[in-house]
């Protein structure tokens, strides 16, 4: 008894000298990205003539098939308007001109819907409105590890997006 009894203590001993030799660390690897190389941004240009009206509101749709059906809810997606300067002012927001024009967004896989109306129907024509001028979005879709590994960054901030996700202005 006491002969398989040294046996097994000399087993467990080899067995855990065997277990703590082989769990040195090793090297660390190199540092990772957040997850900014599966951002997306894409830049729309919208020319007058390209709003279509409903009884209550005018809209465009704009194709980004990188937001599907399995990222859809999960996913942080912003929507900037701009007229071609480089100053982009995120969605929803409102233009305030004779009256006040509210431009929004809603999202479906595939798509993003940029909706526009006044506070009483359907309001002017945003292809008369924007006639001068080729009106752009751009549309920024933010998986959500990217996301969490960020989640100091401002939305609604096209520039801090941008230096934060390393996007393509």
């Amino acid at each position: 008894m006491k002969k398989l009894f040294r046996i097994n203590v000399a087993i467990l001993f080899a067995t855990s000298m065997l277990i703590i030799n082989g769990c040195k660390k090793g090297k660390d690897g190199e540092p990772g990205k957040d997850g900014s190389s599966t951002v997306i941004s894409k830049t729309f240009s919208i020319s007058s003539g390209s709003w279509v009206s409903t009884s209550s509101r005018w809209y465009v749709s704009l194709t980004v098939p990188e937001l599907t059906t399995s990222n859809i809810n999960s996913a942080a997606v912003q929507v900037f308007f701009g007229s071609g300067n480089n100053n982009w002012v995120a969605m929803p927001f409102t233009e305030v001109a004779t009256s006040n024009y509210f431009m929004g967004f809603e999202t479906d896989p595939n798509y993003i819907k940029v909706t526009w109306e006044n506070n009483v129907g359907l309001g002017s024509n945003p292809n008369s409105f924007y006639s001068l001028t080729t009106v752009q979005f751009k549309v920024v879709v933010i998986p959500p590890s990217a996301r969490m590994a960020n989640p100091n960054v401002d939305l609604n901030n096209y520039s801090e997006l941008s230096k934060a996700f390393n996007l393509k202005n």
